[in-house]
């Protein structure tokens, strides 16, 4: 099966004068004398990995006459993961990309259909298909990168129009045609052909049985008899839709998708869902499994029918109302426990064992029941699927081993401490036993006075020792009386994990404790779970540790290519990009050297696109970095000049005036040039005046979170009050000052409503944080409060900050923006303030937490992303932004980064 792609392609190159290059996913093969063009019609390739070499042996002769630049996967691995579409969504099948010129698009089109006609491959859904029987695609889409970027600083592909009309250049999830182009396949036929209804029946452009049919009426069915409702989820993998049978029964139908993400065995998405048939076949008629209806093919896809257990998940649910508590009512810890495992025995008991147990796959009714979904890699009657959730499953489930029913005990835990804590167990580090460690720890923060109940079961639960998860679930089925009690189920011989050794007294807790292996004890009560303890000399490991990392970050985004064969430009704004990470480092004497190199690269790679003017995503910031750098690192470096307010801006911190003066207000104050305080300026005018854009509508917070973006430091008030002081300070404006004292009496009545939301049971951790909730505003009022002498302001901005620390527990995320560390700045900035070792005391408190977040030893720890599985690095949702609360906690002094009263260091 496996094909050596970069072998073939380069004696292919040697022959025909042809040059290759390879990046981590490609080889792109090209004649350096031709010229290709911008945009245009490619071709797509479709292959599967057992048929790569098949397809290359068909393709390179004609791709060889063709004389033009194409790409293939650099090896069937690599394909096996495109076709997966958890790399890239619009990857799914592209296996090789052609660049033809225009005028033989068509020619080329058709032969490679000829040569390739037959083979199977998957459907590539962003794309046209040349002809019914061949895996050959097209569609108009840029040939090079060419981009316009959006408010966030992200960049999006694009194709441009002779009018200079930009449209979205990258793969979407059906096919579409500019209005400029004309299609050269079907050139009286610019839209996708309707769908045949007939199963197994295809199109002029190939089966597409995502797309249904309509009835009557014009409303889309699928299969002819189900009449689809809403869409729930649309992915490479296949659509999952709601819709009524011809009876008005709610259904769920789901589509699996040929040749999706199939492995070496040659399973694909199909083989999942007939498992999943086939399992439910095994469970009809037990109480929270959904019913079996129907299965049928269209094409070479197929589509599941089963009942509609709702549409309220258990994420979805804590994210709306919030966690579950020890109490009564529908948030109720024991009364959740109890209906899951009642399901659990019931499954069990007909010998299936679920294998993904999660919230996404618990589906809550309204009276209370538990329904549990998603049983495409169950085990039963000796088969199972390979599959696994992380930080769900049992930590080694990913070997594929034989399931067992205690490996679901495991999975109730792991939900079960997300329905308690609103966080996912950690999954940062390798080691499963450290991430149950810090996860217990984390338990063991939010509520440390709370014994007995559910609770203090989980750390059995969550044992890698399936005996003690046996145990600890016949205490949980104890609980259950009357006509709902079930018997144990049977189990075969446990199977014990196998963990890494870890030699004796190594580190796993705190600084210099012992290894005591796994968090829980064999019998009896849990093992009692130590905390990481800062102390002076665990800090200052921690900072060493994570400087060389943020460093060694630093180097590798200079390793990557500068010209136009990368994915896309570099990200050289301060909250994802290079200017976050430069200007941390630059405040670490280790690093500079390091630092200074990252100005220079990212002043010669500063991408062509019209990038926003904003602080945090745009190019005040990575301005702010340059010139830093330059004035204590690169003497020789030209830094940008003052950003202009062409066209409309917002009003925020985050990405309008506010952030773009106190940027200017920063500059101006360590850059004798005047354009500094005229940008400055042009701010306040704008935020005086009104003559800002509205925000974004976000979705409504949970009552009584006490998250209010627009009162917040990032998005909303607190932002541009904290501006117009600064300017106000900066400059004497008697304006500025005025507003910004009616701002900051506003502030503080919303804050005060904040503050008590923070003390009722339905509060969130992103009302504590920086950019949503009290964490900004304590620091905004602290500042007013020391311009001002008001002793009111500076009560409420402790109050505020303390708020932060109580609900900083249950925070999910270790970052700047929405975590732990904008929540430790607020209480350094009170220290600061106010000279008092409580708010020191209480960011130690924050510190500690981020240990219990992260992997690796607590004296070198790999802080976890915002996506919680992989370690984060930049400033807003990474390891920079920690080094920068860290760096203040440490020297007890400094002002916080990218504020109006930043200064350079030193």
């Amino acid at each position: 099966m496996d094909v050596n792609v970069r072998d073939r392609l380069t004696q292919f190159a040697d022959s025909y004068g042809r040059e290759i290059y390879e990046d981590d996913t490609w080889i792109s093969v090209h004649d350096p004398e031709a010229k290709t063009p911008t945009q245009g019609w490619k071709l797509h390739v479709s292959a599967r990995p057992g048929t790569l070499g098949d397809t290359l042996d068909r393709v390179l002769p004609i791709l060889a006459a063709a004389d033009c630049a194409f790409k293939v996967a650099r090896s069937t691995h690599t394909l096996m993961e495109l076709n997966t579409g958890d790399l890239d969504a619009g990857a799914v099948g592209k296996a090789i990309t052609v660049y033809p010129a225009q005028e033989a698009v068509v020619e080329i089109g058709h032969a490679l259909a000829s040569a390739l006609a037959g083979m199977a491959a998957p459907r590539i859904v962003s794309d046209r298909r040349v002809r019914a029987d061949a895996p050959v695609y097209y569609r108009y889409a840029p040939f090079a990168p060419q981009y316009r970027v959006d408010d966030n600083g992200d960049f999006e592909l694009v194709v441009v129009g002779p009018d200079g009309e930009r449209l979205p250049g990258a793969a979407g999830p059906e096919y579409s045609c500019p209005p400029w182009a004309t299609d050269p396949f079907r050139p009286d036929d610019p839209a996708p052909a309707p769908v045949s209804s007939d199963a197994g029946r295809s199109t002029a452009s190939g089966p597409s049985p995502s797309s249904g049919s309509a009835d009557a009426t014009g409303r889309k069915t699928i299969g002819g008899r189900y009449l689809v409702t809403s869409g729930v989820m649309r992915g490479p993998r296949g659509n999952v839709y709601r819709a009524v049978d011809k009876a008005g029964r709610p259904v769920i139908v789901k589509e699996a998708r040929a040749y999706v993400g199939e492995n070496t065995q040659g399973w694909d998405l199909r083989m999942y869902l007939r498992n999943e048939l086939r399992v439910l076949r095994a469970l009809d008629g037990v109480p929270g499994v959904p019913e079996p209806i129907d299965h049928f093919r269209h094409g070479d896809d197929e589509f599941l029918v089963m009942t509609d257990a709702g549409s309220r998940d258990l994420n979805r649910f804590v994210a709306e109302n919030g966690t579950f508590n020890g109490g009564a009512g529908e948030r109720d810890l024991g009364a959740l426990a109890s209906r899951l495992l009642e399901v659990l025995d019931a499954v069990h008991a007909r010998g299936v064992v679920v294998r993904d147990l999660s919230p996404k796959n618990v589906v809550l009714g309204e009276d209370g029941r538990c329904t549990l979904i998603d049983f495409g890699n169950s085990r039963y009657d000796g088969l199972q699927l390979p599959g696994w959730s992380r930080g769900y499953s049992v930590p080694d489930q990913h070997t594929d081993r034989e399931s067992e029913p205690a490996d679901d005990y495991f999975s109730l835990g792991a939900t079960l401490f997300f329905a308690a804590a609103g966080m996912n167990p950690v999954m940062i580090d390798p080691d499963p036993v450290r991430n149950l460690e810090r996860t217990l720890m984390c338990l063991a923060r939010m509520s440390p006075d709370v014994a007995g109940g559910v609770r203090e079961l989980l750390p059995s639960l969550l044992s890698l020792d399936p005996v003690e998860r046996v145990e600890a679930a016949a205490s949980l089925r104890s609980g259950l009386t009357g006509p709902h009690r079930l018997t144990e189920p049977h189990l075969t011989e446990p199977h014990r994990l196998t963990v890494p050794h870890r030699p004796s007294g190594s580190s796993t807790a705190g600084s210099g404790s012992a290894d005591e292996g796994p968090a829980t004890a064999r019998h009896g009560r849990p093992a009692p779970i130590a905390t990481p303890k800062l102390t002076g000399d665990l800090l200052a490991k921690v900072l060493d540790h994570s400087t060389r990392e943020c460093v060694a970050f630093a180097e590798r985004l200079m390793e990557a290519p500068e010209e136009a064969r990368r994915a896309s430009p570099p990200v050289t704004n301060v909250y994802g990009g290079c200017a976050g990470v430069g200007m941390e480092l630059l405040h670490h004497p280790e690093a500079k050297a390091v630092a200074a190199d990252l100005a220079r690269w990212t002043a010669r790679v500063m991408p062509p696109a019209a990038l926003p003017p904003s602080l945090y995503f745009g190019r005040t910031g990575t301005a702010l970095f340059l010139t830093a750098a330059r004035l204590t690192a690169v003497p020789e470096l030209a830094t940008p000049a003052p950003v202009s307010l062409d066209g409309p801006q917002r009003a925020d911190q985050a990405h309008g005036v506010a952030g773009i003066g106190a940027g200017h207000l920063a500059l101006a104050a360590i850059e004798d040039d005047p354009r500094h305080l005229e940008v400055a300026a042009e701010c306040a005018r704008r935020l005086l005046a009104g003559e800002v854009t509205a925000p974004e509508e976000d979705v409504p917070p949970p009552p009584g979170s006490g998250v209010a973006v627009d009162a917040a430091f990032a998005h909303g008030a607190a932002g541009c009050a904290d501006f117009l002081l600064s300017y106000h300070e900066a400059t004497g404006d008697p304006a500025a000052g005025e507003a910004a004292r009616e701002r900051f009496e506003e502030l503080a009545v919303r804050a005060e409503a904040m503050l008590g939301e923070l003390a009722g049971p339905d509060a969130r951790p992103m009302g504590a944080s920086w950019c949503q909730g009290v964490s900004g505003i304590a620091s905004a009022l602290a500042h007013a409060a020391t311009a001002y002498g008001d002793d009111g302001y500076l009560a409420l901005a402790e109050r505020g900050a303390l708020a932060g620390l109580k609900v900083a527990p249950h925070a999910w995320v270790v970052s700047q923006c929405c975590g732990l560390a904008g929540m430790g700045e607020a209480l350094i900035d009170l220290a600061v303030v106010t000279g008092d070792d409580r708010f020191w005391r209480g960011a130690e408190e924050v510190a500690e937490l981020m240990l219990t977040r992260a992997g690796g030893k607590p004296e070198a720890p790999v802080f976890p992303g915002n996506d919680l599985d992989k370690a984060g690095y930049t400033w807003a949702t990474g390891t920079a932004g920690v080094l920068s609360f860290l760096r203040r906690l440490d020297r007890r002094s400094g002002t916080r980064l990218w504020t109006a009263a930043w200064r350079l260091p030193g």
